[in-house]
């Protein structure tokens, strides 16, 4: 029978029980796309990702991403998520930093994990690609009626929104102030008729966060449907995206910028994103993403059946 290892890790929390719950495979060498999409769906968490060997020289892991519906060329919780547990499997003692170099489709993710306790690590990665703005919000009308608000909740806001991508589209939609978050109501025909079609989007809504908290920082929820996720409590490559729009329409100046986003506050499960931007020319040119994580189980999978 052929098994393999696998762990839970609560992805961008230092504490357990909270943030984005991530399967982590080891030694996937041997499964093929078909039984990584079963797997994934057995997990049924948001994503699920395979560690194997690289096919490239330059690498050190490769690394195949799967939601419960598809398979995803980019994701960063699972990056944060796999260099951590790569980390903590390293042996580092706790303060010490590994450097991983990890083979994703999107292409090559220049990554490093930091041991702070024995099921406790942090990651930072420099995003593989750049965001840019692919395509215009729907019509605002439609928006409000998926997401169960008034047309004037999107309206008067510090961003205009737009889709924009780091290797995955979302449409970023964003809304007057958090409480306006707390009352989305998905209507998920509608949000289907809005944002699907033959290139369907998540939504990742967005709010300025409170006076009470740090100026740069944001409040976010993200809806995905179509990819087996109704609403996901954290998301990196939303929040790579999301860079790009806050870089292009945020006002800010020259040099480097630190965002916090916060995530899966309504869920229950609050999720710290943190960003760092740099700004050159009054363009974004490095982008880097970084969070916790918290290992809650582990275990032995066994495959034989599906391979």
């Amino acid at each position: 029978m052929t098994t393999h290892r696998y762990a839970i890790f609560d992805v961008f929390t230092d504490q357990a029980l909270a943030g984005n719950p991530l399967a982590v495979v080891f030694g996937a060498d041997d499964l093929d796309d078909v039984a990584m999409q079963a797997i994934a769906g057995e997990f049924n968490l948001s994503e699920t990702v395979f560690i194997s060997e690289p096919r490239g020289r330059d690498a050190d892991y490769g690394l195949r991403i799967f939601t419960p519906r598809e398979e995803l060329p980019f994701a960063g919780h699972p990056t944060i998520g796999a260099t951590i547990a790569l980390t903590l499997a390293s042996g580092a003692s706790e303060g010490q930093r590994k450097r991983f170099v990890l083979e994703e489709t999107v292409g090559d993710v220049t990554a490093d994990g930091r041991v702070n306790g024995p099921r406790h690590g942090s990651a930072r990665f420099f995003a593989p690609k750049l965001p840019e703005q692919v395509g215009e919000l729907p019509d605002f009308d439609g928006i409000a009626a998926a997401l169960g608000l008034k047309p004037g909740d999107l309206l008067d806001t510090p961003v205009r929104g737009g889709i924009w991508s780091a290797g995955v589209p979302f449409a970023i939609v964003p809304v007057r102030d958090p409480a306006r978050l707390a009352a989305i109501s998905l209507d998920l025909s509608t949000f289907e008729q809005v944002f699907g079609g033959a290139e369907p989007v998540c939504a990742l809504v967005v709010s300025k966060a409170t006076l009470t908290e740090h100026t740069l920082d944001w409040r976010a929820r993200m809806f995905g449907p179509h990819l087996g996720i109704v609403e996901d409590p954290a998301t990196g490559g939303a929040a790579a995206a999301f860079a790009g729009l806050i870089s292009e329409q945020g006002g800010l100046g020259e040099g480097e910028h630190g965002v916090d986003i916060y995530q899966g506050v309504e869920m229950g499960r609050p999720s710290l994103i943190r960003l760092r931007l740099k700004h050159e020319g009054g363009k974004l040119t490095d982008l880097m993403l970084g969070g916790d994580a918290v290992k809650i189980a582990e275990g032995e999978l066994f495959t034989g059946d599906i391979t």
